[in-house]
């Protein structure tokens, strides 16, 4: 009988935690989301200030060593800046033709698909 408890209090213990675990769990992944949509609502007011002008300029600068084979990669900063422009479509004509005048908009495949006038 005694045993018994004892199983009892440890199963409903055990349960207890697991379930403390799992709402812990759920509750930080709900404030992860809440964050990154903050950042990405503010990032989206500052690009679209100057028509990501300032990201498409950044992304020029390194165009002769971004486009030769096995060329540097594009810092994620600036290609979630990029990325973030084409899929929201705030980016300015002249840095759009910009990027097509070089051939920088290859470089984003999947965003420049959505995008009309292609």
């Amino acid at each position: 009988m005694r045993s018994g408890l004892l199983i009892a209090f440890f199963c409903t213990a055990a349960a207890l935690y697991l379930a403390w675990g799992q709402i812990a769990a759920y509750q930080e992944r709900e404030r992860i989301q809440t964050a990154d949509a903050a950042e990405r609502r503010t990032r989206l007011a500052e690009l679209s200030a100057d028509g990501c002008n300032g990201a498409v300029g950044s992304l020029s600068a390194m165009e002769h060593r971004l486009l030769k084979a096995g060329g540097i990669e594009i810092p994620k900063a600036l290609a979630s800046d990029i990325t973030l422009c084409l899929e929201e479509n705030i980016m300015s004509g002249r840095s759009r033709l910009q990027m097509e005048r070089t051939h920088l908009i290859r470089l984003f495949p999947r965003e420049a698909s959505i995008l009309p006038n292609e």
